[in-house]
């Protein structure tokens, strides 16, 4: 297995493992504020924590199966680099940054964290659009 592609696999392993970690947290506190109140749980923070784990577990999984699936693709190691590179931001965006935001609170204008994590959720977006394009050649240059 090339190098990049066990990357890949060991670093979706380890969000995996963060998530689970934190998830751990997330329920205690979770179950906490709904026996001190019920109404915590659609609060600010509780919402993103819990969007925060769920995209890490999310994240994690999106890089083992680019890890895996790097074999099947048509472009360059140097974009493969770049997909590695933007998946990657965007898990941070996802994970930590929505933790960050979280503890910031919610804002009705354009901040600078919001604008961090929508740029590194962007990278990620295109990472993932990337790789499916290079998954679509190889699929369709094998057909024809």
């Amino acid at each position: 297995m090339p190098r990049l592609g066990l990357l890949n696999i060991t670093w979706g392993f380890l969000l995996i493992l963060a998530s689970a970690m934190g998830g751990v947290f997330l329920s205690y506190d979770l179950t906490e504020g709904f026996l001190k109140d019920a109404k915590l749980l659609g609060n600010w923070q509780a919402v993103l924590q819990a969007s925060a784990h769920g995209h890490t577990n999310l994240f994690g999984l999106l890089h083992i199966v680019m890890g895996l699936t790097f074999p099947y693709h048509l472009w360059s190691n140097f974009i493969k680099k770049l997909q590695t590179v933007g998946l990657g931001l965007g898990a941070l965006a996802m994970g930590p940054g929505m933790l960050w935001r979280a503890s910031l609170g919610p804002t009705s204008s354009l901040d600078f964290n919001g604008v961090v994590l929508g740029v590194a959720f962007f990278c990620a977006f295109l990472a993932l659009a990337s790789h499916f394009f290079g998954l679509l050649g190889k699929l369709l240059s094998r057909v024809s």
